[in-house]
């Protein structure tokens, strides 16, 4: 979080518009490289949840070998990928200027074939998560990003260029992958070994089953944000890096959502083989209880004060260019979130097969619509596709893949509607009230006594209607604990 609010006000304030919109893209097209993850790292953490649940050192082994020999195979084709973008960046982007296109290229290479690199070892660091183990991988995800944002930073108050700050990103991405080796072999090779030896058809096979279905989600994830950077560059450059950092605060709301909630799935895992569907189905509704309150506290300020947020961040200009399209993401984002919770059961469950039906609905119609808008108005108009195709996304969920999934996750569809999302969406009620002011004030902040009611009555609701009264008592116990036992006498614990 700290990262994502720190490098991009550096990024447009160092360098020109053109130039950043070339930093954005680089970033994108690299990125399209984890796509080749086959949703491994997902396998990887369910089924080591459940083979060390019962103490099956073998069968968690397997598939930590299965899974690393398949990603490099994936690497592979992930190289030949670059090679192919690379090649053919001037008629992707064929309204850059020329001056640029080199830059682009090199960028493009360095920092996609490092990307390549690291994407095998990808499969040690998914080991803790089915092992539920957190501590080395937050270890490891904060010192890399601290140290590669302090070195990307550095080397833009030196005025640096662009090839300086692609190989100092490559140089981290290499060094944090071999990193996430060594943790496993210092920390968790124990529970979860990796030889050559335990490659074979039948893991290899299972895995294939399980990950096809994945793939198929991380190719409608692809069409629904991971080509909104390429279209608006390729019909719109000009409002690339305006869109890009409109894009970077939506992903920093999904990010605090996704960090919070990425757990439930080896949870849910470990906890599948003692619990019933309703249960598990009772534990989603809770868990999207939660998800939507939160989507609503992070995303409410990011699109009632958009741009007072903005201008703070990152000056005038770009919060003038770029409001519009974060008002837009955020709201396409946080009705995406509202199904995260389910996704995880589902993808748990091993019953992701019968939920593919949102996905592919919503990365047709967000692409369909993108396209189509973006010619007529722009980038507003991949920014409006994102909106509506998240709105199809969780209405598949709701008509389509709850009913398939009853036998695994038992819930009342009316349930999970007025619980999971109706009553923690009330908190939204005073932003509402005071649109009105907010529309007459051009998008400038209400002023203290406007803001303080607003934030009061958001709190508020969120604490009586989001919460029940034996979740109200918990948090009052954890306060009371904290407050005792670790602010007033911390050597106690």
């Amino acid at each position: 979080m700290l990262v994502a609010l720190v490098l991009p006000p550096l990024f447009v304030h160092r360098l020109a518009p053109t130039e950043y919109s070339v930093w954005v893209l680089i970033l994108q097209c690299s990125a399209y490289v984890n796509l080749l993850d086959l949703g491994l790292q997902a396998a990887i953490g369910k089924f080591v949840a459940e083979y060390d649940a019962v103490g099956d050192f073998t069968g968690s082994s397997r598939i930590l070998s299965n899974s690393f020999a398949i990603l490099c195979v994936s690497a592979l084709i992930g190289a030949l990928g670059i090679a192919l973008v690379v090649w053919r960046v001037p008629e992707l982007f064929h309204q850059m200027p020329t001056s640029l296109v080199g830059d682009l290229r090199v960028g493009i290479l360095t920092v996609g074939l490092s990307t390549v690199i690291a994407l095998p070892f990808n499969a040690f660091l998914a080991v803790f998560t089915g092992l539920q183990k957190y501590g080395f991988p937050t270890v490891l995800t904060f010192i890399s990003k601290i140290s590669s944002s302090a070195a990307l930073a550095g080397i833009l108050l030196l005025h640096g260029t662009l090839v300086q700050l692609v190989w100092a990103l490559a140089i981290f991405n290499v060094a944090t992958a071999l990193s996430q080796f060594v943790g496993w072999k210092k920390y968790a090779r124990e529970r979860v070994s990796c030889s050559w030896r335990l490659v074979g058809r039948e893991v290899a096979v299972k895995l294939a089953r399980y990950g096809s279905v994945l793939s198929i989600w991380t190719v409608a994830m692809l069409f629904i944000t991971g080509l909104d950077m390429i279209i608006v560059g390729h019909y719109d450059f000009k409002d690339a890096g305006y869109y890009g950092i409109a894009g970077a605060v939506a992903n920093f709301m999904v990010l605090v959502i996704s960090s919070l909630f990425g757990p439930l799935l080896p949870a849910i895992s470990s906890l599948q083989s003692g619990r019933t569907s309703s249960q598990i189905g009772d534990l989603t509704i809770k868990a999207t209880r939660y998800c939507t309150l939160l989507v609503c506290l992070v995303g409410s300020p990011l699109v009632f004060g958009a741009y007072p947020l903005l201008k703070l961040w990152v000056g005038h200009d770009y919060a003038m260019h770029s409001v519009v399209f974060l008002q837009i993401l955020v709201l396409g984002n946080a009705i995406r979130q509202l199904g995260y919770p389910y996704a995880l059961a589902v993808v748990a469950t091993g019953k992701q097969h019968l939920a593919t039906v949102a996905g592919v609905t919503e990365a047709f119609v967000n692409l369909s619509v993108s396209i189509y808008l973006v010619q007529k108005i722009g980038a507003l108009g991949v920014a409006i596709g994102t909106l509506v195709g998240a709105f199809f996304s969780l209405g598949a969920h709701f008509a389509v893949s709850m009913a398939l999934t009853r036998s695994t996750i038992t819930m009342s569809r009316r349930h999970f509607a007025s619980d999971g999302l109706l009553r923690p969406l009330s908190c939204v009620l005073p932003a509402l009230l005071l649109l009105p002011i907010w529309r007459r004030t051009d998008m400038l902040p209400y002023g203290p006594p406007w803001t303080a009611a607003w934030s009061l009555g958001t709190l508020g609701i969120a604490w009586l209607i989001g919460l029940t009264p034996a979740e109200r008592q918990g948090v009052k116990k954890a306060l009371s604990y904290w407050h005792t036992h670790l602010w007033r006498n911390p050597r106690a614990t």
